[in-house]
């Protein structure tokens, strides 16, 4: 999730993945809503409910363990009932 704001690197970004994000807007205030943390990833299962919050600072992805752990996160969620 993007904070309001922050959007200036989303054209970028849709070059370099096909990976959705949720860009906030003053409109929604997700940010808020959700209780963001920064660089929290939520992974979203296949109703669009939140699953898992991973936390990129406190689990850097240069540690192969929490790379391991955020991609079976994705895993399970696509699987999950």
């Amino acid at each position: 999730m993007n904070a309001e704001g922050y959007d200036s690197g989303n054209g970028d970004l849709e070059l370099v993945t096909d990976l959705p994000i949720l860009q906030d807007d003053s409109t929604q205030l997700v940010w808020d809503q959700w209780g963001v943390v920064w660089r929290d990833v939520y992974v979203l299962d296949g109703d669009n409910e939140v699953y898992a919050v991973f936390n990129l600072t406190t689990y850097s992805l240069s540690d192969a363990g929490n790379y391991a752990a955020l991609y079976d996160l994705f895993v399970e969620a696509a699987s999950a009932p």
